[in-house]
């Protein structure tokens, strides 16, 4: 079992500030103890990762950047997701809500089209995506369970239906691994 676990909040090519009561949010749902700090000092999204054509960021090539640039952290066992105020895509998808690549400690959550609807639902929505990355990061696949954080969100209304929260299975798996806050 590791000890606790720390996560960083990047903001990508926007003002930081709404990080910090997301960063607490985050913190209240896991179910062991972590850490979760959020940066208010920007990082600007790399410009070879955007895509002219279709007018979002290739999302694997962001994580890379932010991985380049703080490796130092990564190296420490912080795992770090960008916040990037913009469109995300792999290829094969037309968009992405998030994407974690493990193997480097870094994640992101694309927030354009989480944005819909008032400022308390967007809210809601980036914890939720946030939390899925977070679960991707500590080795957890997809749920099937459509009310899990961990299910695939093909659309916003598929977000919106998810929980905020593990399901039972999921966070079994992750107190198995990481211990529990005692609940």
């Amino acid at each position: 079992m590791e000890s606790s676990l720390t996560f960083l909040l990047l903001p990508v090519g926007f003002p930081g500030e709404v990080l910090v009561t997301l960063a607490r949010r985050a913190r209240e749902a896991m179910p062991f103890p972590s850490l979760w700090l959020a940066s208010t000092d920007p990082l600007e999204p790399p410009i070879e990762a955007y895509s002219w054509e279709r007018m979002q960021f290739d999302a694997e090539k962001v994580n890379e950047h932010i991985h380049s640039v703080l490796y130092d952290y990564v190296r420490e066992g912080i795992r770090i997701i960008g916040v990037v105020d913009a469109d995300g895509y792999i290829p094969g998808f037309n968009f992405v809500f998030g994407l974690a690549s493990t193997a480097l400690g870094v994640a992101t959550v694309y927030t354009r089209r989480l944005k819909t609807g008032g400022n308390g639902l967007y809210m809601e929505r980036l914890l939720k995506e946030v939390l899925h990355e977070a679960g991707h990061l500590l080795g957890l696949d997809h749920c099937s369970n459509r009310e899990c954080v961990m299910s695939f969100s093909r659309s916003v209304e598929e977000v919106d239906r998810k929980a905020p929260l593990f399901c039972s299975s999921c966070k079994a798996k992750l107190v198995l691994k990481y211990g529990s806050r005692g609940q």
